[in-house]
């Protein structure tokens, strides 16, 4: 019987088939035929027994030429899915705020439902990824009536507002003020 890490390798072999969670950090597995490495709860494919090498730590498995599996982040001390998708979903919506882009779009984009999603963002954050996109778009928006003379209608669309009446209704309830007054009170007409 085969043993790395004090653990015998026949009960690490039941923890990859089992993806058992416990296990994880205790030891790291490589696939010889594809070169990567996974921690023990892995969800991918179960790979075949004459196949698979373990390794203590991750570091061993690197050394050894694998590559770390893009599904369970054994390269990552603790990794957490659910927060790593709520940060894929910020960066997108940083990024295309401005675009029309909205929540469902971004949910297929990492493959989750919107719901689930939209559970995500208020279990980490406390809000919603649509509050998260509005806040985006009505400080743009903010910053636009600040810093240019385009009417009303253009930093609407600017900023991503698809209805004119929805950046109106939007932006007053963040600013407490129309974006005609907003704009008044700044001094930039």
């Amino acid at each position: 019987m085969e043993k790395t890490g004090g653990i015998p390798d026949s009960i690490k072999w039941q923890a990859v088939i089992e993806c058992d969670k416990s296990c994880d950090g205790l030891f790291f597995y490589g696939v010889k035929t594809t070169g990567i490495f996974c921690r023990p709860a892995c969800r991918a494919k179960n790979p075949r027994r004459e196949n698979v090498v373990f390794f203590s730590n991750s570091d061993q498995a690197i050394a050894a030429g694998y590559r770390p599996c893009k599904k369970c982040r054994p390269d990552i001390l603790v990794f957490e899915p659910d927060v790593e998708l709520v940060q894929k979903a910020l960066a997108i919506f940083d990024q295309q705020y401005n675009l029309s882009i909205e929540v469902g779009e971004v949910s297929k984009l990492l493959g989750v439902s919107a719901p689930h999603l939209t559970r995500l963002f208020k279990q980490h954050l406390g809000f919603t990824p649509a509050q998260y996109l509005t806040k985006l778009r009505v400080d743009s928006a903010a910053k636009l009536l600040e810093q240019t003379d385009l009417n009303i209608l253009e930093v609407s669309y600017t900023a991503g507002f698809i209805s004119l009446s929805n950046f109106y209704k939007c932006f007053k309830a963040q600013m407490g003020d129309t974006p005609n007054k907003f704009r008044e009170k700044r001094g930039n007409l």
